[in-house]
Protein backbone atom coordinates (compact mmCIF):
# COMPACT_ATOMS: atom_id res chain seq x y z
CA UNK A 1 0.00 0.00 0.00
CA UNK A 2 1.27 3.62 -0.46
CA UNK A 3 2.51 5.78 2.20
CA UNK A 4 0.11 8.14 4.33
CA UNK A 5 1.89 10.80 2.46
CA UNK A 6 1.29 9.73 -1.12
CA UNK A 7 -2.65 9.81 -0.04
CA UNK A 8 -2.16 12.92 1.56
CA UNK A 9 -1.01 14.46 -2.15
CA UNK A 10 -3.70 16.58 -4.61
CA UNK A 11 -5.66 14.83 -6.38
CA UNK A 12 -3.53 15.96 -9.61
CA UNK A 13 0.04 14.78 -8.08
CA UNK A 14 -1.20 11.40 -7.23
CA UNK A 15 -2.41 10.78 -10.52
CA UNK A 16 1.15 12.31 -12.60
CA UNK A 17 2.55 9.19 -10.22
CA UNK A 18 0.11 6.62 -11.28
CA UNK A 19 0.08 7.58 -14.72
CA UNK A 20 4.43 7.28 -14.70
CA UNK A 21 4.04 3.98 -13.19
CA UNK A 22 1.83 2.77 -15.71
CA UNK A 23 4.34 4.24 -18.26
CA UNK A 24 7.13 2.28 -17.12
CA UNK A 25 5.02 -1.06 -16.28
CA UNK A 26 4.07 -0.58 -19.98
CA UNK A 27 7.81 0.01 -21.37
CA UNK A 28 9.05 -2.61 -19.61
CA UNK A 29 7.97 -5.61 -17.46
CA UNK A 30 8.00 -5.23 -13.35
CA UNK A 31 11.85 -6.60 -13.08
CA UNK A 32 13.13 -4.09 -15.72
CA UNK A 33 11.95 -1.30 -14.08
CA UNK A 34 13.63 1.78 -13.41
CA UNK A 35 12.21 4.45 -10.42
CA UNK A 36 14.18 7.02 -12.38
CA UNK A 37 12.08 7.03 -15.62
CA UNK A 38 8.74 7.43 -13.04
CA UNK A 39 10.02 9.97 -10.86
CA UNK A 40 11.15 11.96 -14.04
CA UNK A 41 7.61 11.25 -15.97
CA UNK A 42 5.94 12.34 -12.61
CA UNK A 43 7.90 15.51 -12.19
CA UNK A 44 8.91 14.66 -8.50
CA UNK A 45 12.62 14.17 -7.31
CA UNK A 46 14.47 10.61 -7.78
CA UNK A 47 14.43 10.10 -3.89
CA UNK A 48 10.85 11.50 -3.30
CA UNK A 49 9.33 7.63 -4.71
CA UNK A 50 10.58 6.30 -1.42
CA UNK A 51 8.09 8.77 0.82
CA UNK A 52 5.06 7.47 -1.54
CA UNK A 53 5.98 3.63 -1.92
CA UNK A 54 8.34 1.19 -0.56
CA UNK A 55 9.25 -0.21 -3.78
CA UNK A 56 8.30 -0.64 -7.19
CA UNK A 57 6.24 -3.40 -6.58
CA UNK A 58 4.25 -1.73 -4.01
CA UNK A 59 3.82 1.15 -6.64
CA UNK A 60 2.78 -1.71 -9.33
CA UNK A 61 0.50 -3.57 -6.98
CA UNK A 62 -1.67 -0.17 -6.17
CA UNK A 63 -1.68 0.44 -9.89
CA UNK A 64 -3.96 -2.58 -10.64
CA UNK A 65 -5.85 -2.01 -7.46
CA UNK A 66 -6.58 1.37 -8.75
CA UNK A 67 -7.44 0.24 -12.13
CA UNK A 68 -9.37 -3.02 -10.39
CA UNK A 69 -11.92 -0.19 -8.28
CA UNK A 70 -12.49 2.29 -11.36
CA UNK A 71 -12.99 -1.15 -14.12
CA UNK A 72 -15.52 -1.85 -10.78
CA UNK A 73 -17.29 1.56 -10.55
CA UNK A 74 -17.64 1.14 -14.12
CA UNK A 75 -19.11 -2.06 -14.69
CA UNK A 76 -21.38 -0.72 -11.80
CA UNK A 77 -22.89 1.95 -13.98
CA UNK A 78 -22.92 0.08 -17.23
CA UNK A 79 -25.37 -2.10 -15.18
CA UNK A 80 -27.95 0.74 -14.03
CA UNK A 81 -27.85 1.62 -17.76
CA UNK A 82 -28.68 -1.35 -18.83
CA UNK A 83 -31.36 -2.34 -16.37
CA UNK A 84 -29.19 -4.72 -14.04
CA UNK A 85 -29.06 -6.81 -17.22
CA UNK A 86 -25.65 -8.93 -16.37
CA UNK A 87 -25.34 -10.68 -19.27
CA UNK A 88 -25.68 -7.40 -21.20
CA UNK A 89 -23.84 -5.45 -19.20
CA UNK A 90 -20.97 -8.04 -19.04
CA UNK A 91 -20.89 -7.64 -23.00
CA UNK A 92 -20.50 -3.91 -23.24
CA UNK A 93 -17.71 -4.54 -20.54
CA UNK A 94 -15.85 -6.84 -22.28
CA UNK A 95 -15.96 -4.62 -25.71
CA UNK A 96 -14.57 -1.08 -23.85
CA UNK A 97 -11.85 -3.88 -22.78
CA UNK A 98 -10.88 -4.75 -25.67
CA UNK A 99 -11.05 -1.27 -26.69
CA UNK A 100 -9.04 0.03 -24.15
CA UNK A 101 -6.44 -3.26 -25.11
CA UNK A 102 -6.69 -2.38 -28.53
CA UNK A 103 -4.31 1.09 -27.30
CA UNK A 104 -0.28 0.17 -27.49
CA UNK A 105 0.45 1.32 -23.78
CA UNK A 106 -2.60 -0.89 -22.53
CA UNK A 107 -1.90 -3.56 -24.70
CA UNK A 108 1.50 -3.64 -23.28
CA UNK A 109 0.44 -3.05 -19.66
CA UNK A 110 -1.59 -6.47 -19.47
CA UNK A 111 1.11 -8.44 -21.26
CA UNK A 112 3.85 -7.22 -19.28
CA UNK A 113 1.11 -8.17 -16.15
CA UNK A 114 1.00 -11.27 -17.18
CA UNK A 115 4.94 -11.70 -17.48
CA UNK A 116 5.60 -10.74 -14.27
CA UNK A 117 2.58 -14.04 -13.09
CA UNK A 118 3.92 -16.44 -15.36
CA UNK A 119 7.83 -15.82 -14.50
CA UNK A 120 9.32 -18.67 -12.43
CA UNK A 121 12.22 -16.91 -11.93
CA UNK A 122 11.33 -14.18 -9.66
CA UNK A 123 11.56 -13.36 -6.04
CA UNK A 124 7.78 -11.58 -5.67
CA UNK A 125 6.16 -12.25 -2.23
CA UNK A 126 3.05 -14.77 -2.46
CA UNK A 127 0.77 -12.08 -0.95
CA UNK A 128 2.43 -9.68 -4.15
CA UNK A 129 1.41 -12.12 -6.69
CA UNK A 130 -2.27 -13.37 -5.02
CA UNK A 131 -3.08 -9.38 -5.02
CA UNK A 132 -2.36 -8.91 -8.48
CA UNK A 133 -4.12 -12.47 -9.24
CA UNK A 134 -7.38 -11.48 -7.08
CA UNK A 135 -7.59 -7.90 -8.78
CA UNK A 136 -7.51 -10.00 -12.10
CA UNK A 137 -11.47 -9.34 -12.31
CA UNK A 138 -14.31 -6.39 -11.40
CA UNK A 139 -16.77 -9.05 -11.56
CA UNK A 140 -18.10 -9.95 -7.91
CA UNK A 141 -21.18 -11.93 -6.82
CA UNK A 142 -22.74 -9.07 -5.72
CA UNK A 143 -23.97 -7.86 -9.22
CA UNK A 144 -26.27 -10.93 -9.91
CA UNK A 145 -29.50 -10.48 -9.14
CA UNK A 146 -30.39 -11.98 -5.57
CA UNK A 147 -32.09 -15.26 -7.47
CA UNK A 148 -28.61 -16.24 -8.33
CA UNK A 149 -26.33 -15.17 -5.45
CA UNK A 150 -28.59 -17.78 -3.83
CA UNK A 151 -27.83 -20.69 -6.13
CA UNK A 152 -25.99 -23.14 -4.96
CA UNK A 153 -24.01 -23.65 -8.52
CA UNK A 154 -23.70 -19.86 -9.46
CA UNK A 155 -20.25 -19.75 -7.98
CA UNK A 156 -19.24 -21.78 -10.94
CA UNK A 157 -21.05 -19.91 -13.23
CA UNK A 158 -19.41 -16.80 -12.20
CA UNK A 159 -15.88 -18.77 -12.18
CA UNK A 160 -16.69 -19.62 -15.75
CA UNK A 161 -17.77 -15.94 -16.75
CA UNK A 162 -14.21 -15.02 -15.45
CA UNK A 163 -12.24 -17.64 -17.53
CA UNK A 164 -14.34 -17.47 -20.73
CA UNK A 165 -13.16 -13.24 -20.00
CA UNK A 166 -9.21 -14.27 -19.31
CA UNK A 167 -9.30 -16.43 -21.89
CA UNK A 168 -10.16 -14.19 -24.66
CA UNK A 169 -8.28 -11.21 -23.67
CA UNK A 170 -5.16 -13.59 -23.57
CA UNK A 171 -6.02 -14.80 -27.01
CA UNK A 172 -6.52 -11.18 -28.44
CA UNK A 173 -3.63 -10.38 -26.73
CA UNK A 174 -1.01 -13.01 -27.79
CA UNK A 175 -2.80 -13.98 -31.38
CA UNK A 176 -3.64 -12.63 -34.82
CA UNK A 177 -7.58 -12.73 -33.77
CA UNK A 178 -9.00 -9.63 -34.95
CA UNK A 179 -11.31 -7.41 -31.92
CA UNK A 180 -14.43 -8.42 -33.97
CA UNK A 181 -13.98 -11.74 -33.99
CA UNK A 182 -12.76 -11.74 -30.07
CA UNK A 183 -16.11 -9.69 -28.99
CA UNK A 184 -18.23 -11.91 -31.14
CA UNK A 185 -16.63 -14.99 -29.41
CA UNK A 186 -17.06 -13.56 -26.20
CA UNK A 187 -20.29 -12.65 -26.70
CA UNK A 188 -21.55 -16.44 -28.13
CA UNK A 189 -20.17 -17.35 -24.91
CA UNK A 190 -22.21 -15.32 -22.73
CA UNK A 191 -25.24 -16.24 -24.80
CA UNK A 192 -24.64 -19.71 -24.08
CA UNK A 193 -24.19 -19.52 -20.25
CA UNK A 194 -26.96 -17.35 -20.31
CA UNK A 195 -29.20 -19.87 -21.88
CA UNK A 196 -27.54 -22.95 -19.87
CA UNK A 197 -28.49 -21.17 -16.21
CA UNK A 198 -31.61 -19.33 -17.23
CA UNK A 199 -33.21 -23.10 -18.16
Amino acid sequence: MPTKTFFNLQKEKKMRILKAGKKEFSRVPLERAVIANIAKDAGIPRGSFYQYFTSLEDLFSYIIEYMYGFNKKKFEECLKENNNNIYDALKIRFKSEIDRLSQQENRQFRLNTFSVLLNENNNYSKEFLENIIGKGSNLDLEFFPEKYQKSSNFSKVLNLIKMVGDNCVQRYLTSEISQEEIIEDYNDYIDLMQTKFEQ
